[in-house]
């Protein structure tokens, strides 16, 4: 059975996802699961998608080892350890056409997935088990434990994973000096542009400056609308419009984080009002919607709101431009946003717990969510390093002296 995830759009705007087969059946127990425990909790539809893909891992599973889990259950037979290890051993392998909308075939390449893959997988597919179980088994208390034991049993099979990164978050920064090369290269007019359009090289040296002088997440980006931006007090906000029915988009992107008001330089704001009246007014279809960021090259998606595929064109050019800039992608500019932000608060001297007042504001996060204060760690960070250094600059300064005496 081939299986594959699609995306839909409803009439009212909401955007589902589900799993089908060949036919483009929804296959029943999967959406009742994203339905009742996943949708219920207003996840996110990239959680949801990924979650479904580790439940095409676990039916290439059944089709690989002839199992029939919901047969199995319906006969009040739960799965035995050797089948949960040949699970936990089966979740290591890539799938063919994993980053693709079908599947189902085994990976020929070699290697596997990495452990935070695999326990993300056996994390969801212990669920939906646990689930299934549920709607099959007697209601018992015996069929209960048996059920959670189960459960218990796929959970203690998951890879030991390290919450520990090689490079904390508060130290992921670029360089200034690559950023304002590319900002160069990017320059409408310049030489060095890999585009040729000028209309598309004034839009992706304005995607570029929005990113590079907010921080904004990706979808935040794509998210924004020209009503977005008051040009008169030079602000643009960051506004949730989830399930759009004003958006084209299957895959919608949208605002991660909370609603927010960024203050602009009316330099960059001129650019925005530029790139509107000049060249995004005269691209056919782009007067039906609001969104500020568009596809200009010709054919039926001209005029749309620009799509998570075509942002990652523009990545791809901004990678292409300088042979450093390989690593670059919209998170790593979001990091630096946080890198500099911090040097700035370090200048004014600004309290850590006020700093991070600041920090969880403009980037849309709970004060309580202690995202921010992991970038504020580079305080204590740096001041531990003062610290050494002026016990050492004392040590070695006593023997200096006394080694002149």
């Amino acid at each position: 059975m081939e299986l594959s995830v699609r995306r839909v759009k409803s009439s009212n705007g909401e955007r589902l996802i589900v799993l089908v087969d060949e036919l483009g059946m929804p296959l029943f127990y999967p959406a009742l699961y994203v339905t009742v425990h996943m949708r219920g909790r207003s996840l996110a539809l990239n959680t949801i998608q990924s979650a479904l893909s580790a439940l095409k891992a676990m039916y290439a599973w059944q089709s690989y080892y002839n199992i029939d889990v919901e047969s199995r259950f319906s006969c009040n037979e739960l799965l035995l350890s050797h089948e949960i290890h040949s699970l936990r051993d089966f979740m290591q392998k890539p799938l063919a056409g994993e980053n693709e909308r079908s599947v189902i075939s085994i990976s020929r390449r070699s290697g596997s997935v990495s452990k935070g893959n695999q326990y993300a997988r056996m994390s969801v597919i212990a669920d939906y088990l646990g689930f299934l179980a549920d709607h099959h088994l007697p209601s018992s208390t015996s069929s209960r434990e048996g059920i959670e034991r189960m459960v218990a049993q796929i959970k203690s099979n998951r890879p030991k994973t390290s919450n520990k990164s090689s490079v904390s978050r508060e130290d992921k920064h670029l360089d200034d000096e690559l950023l304002d090369s590319l900002e160069e290269a990017l320059r409408p007019g310049s030489g060095s542009n890999p585009i040729r359009e000028y209309a598309v090289q004034v839009r992706n040296a304005l995607m570029f400056s929005i990113l590079r002088v907010t921080g904004l997440r990706r979808g935040e980006l794509l998210n924004l609308k020209v009503e977005d931006v008051d040009f008169t007090t030079n602000t643009m906000k960051v506004v949730r419009r989830p399930d759009s029915k004003g958006d084209s988009r299957a895959y919608q992107p949208v605002a991660k984080t909370r609603e927010r008001v960024f203050p602009l330089m009316p330099e960059l704001t001129d650019q925005i009002r530029g790139y509107v009246l000049s060249h995004r007014i005269k691209v056919p279809g782009a007067k039906k919607h609001g969104y500020l960021f568009i596809t200009h090259k010709s054919g039926k998606s001209q005029g749309l709101p620009l799509s998570n595929s075509g942002f990652g064109k523009f990545i791809g050019v901004l990678k292409s431009v300088l042979e450093c800039a390989s690593g670059i992608h919209a998170h790593s500019l979001r990091h630096h946003w946080n890198y500099t932000f911090s040097k700035i608060c370090e200048n004014r001297a600004l309290p850590p717990e006020r700093e991070e007042k600041l920090r969880s504001y403009l980037m849309g996060w709970s004060e309580t969510s202690g995202t921010a204060a992991a970038y504020n760690r580079r305080h204590i960070k740096e001041q531990a390093g003062k610290a050494v250094l002026e016990l050492q600059n004392k040590h070695l300064g006593r023997a200096r002296r006394e080694g002149t005496a």
